[in-house]
């Protein structure tokens, strides 16, 4: 496997690869890596460009600033749209989570916050889950 290393520059996304692995990283941390449609169809590029690149077998993304891997939508960006371009950007939102989905790659969320929430889906911190759950022998 080639050890090179390769980056490429986007406005709100910090994008690498090495060693067969992309590293893409959300990159507005101000503003807790919120999505905005730039950071959208940057995302689609890098995605895929990954997807593409026969030389890579996965993806690790994260959101910078340690404090959220993503907040969501960017509100702010959102307060003057019509409905129709606010139906566009959900297109542009659920298009990404379908070619995510479908890369032929694994992809791995690297998530360093306490509590993760999407699709009605939620999960606790570790403090919060029962005792019995707490340890992998526990299990067995």
């Amino acid at each position: 496997m080639s050890s090179a290393i390769t980056t490429s520059t986007f406005g709100h996304i910090l994008y690498e690869t090495k060693n067969a692995i992309a590293y893409m990283t959300l990159n507005r941390p101000k503003v807790l890596n919120a999505l905005n449609k730039c950071v959208i169809m940057e995302l689609k590029v890098a995605f895929e460009a990954a997807r593409e690149d026969s030389t890579l077998r996965g993806v690790i993304f994260t959101g910078a600033g340690g404090k959220a891997f993503a907040a969501g939508a960017d509100i702010s960006a959102m307060l003057n749209d019509t409905p129709i371009e606010a139906e566009e950007k959900t297109r542009l939102g659920q298009a990404l989570t379908t070619l995510i989905e479908n890369l032929g790659k694994p992809v791995i969320a690297a998530v360093d916050t306490l509590w993760a929430a999407a699709a009605n889906c939620q999960w606790p911190a570790p403090s919060a889950w029962p005792a019995k759950r707490r340890n992998s022998a526990s299990l067995k």
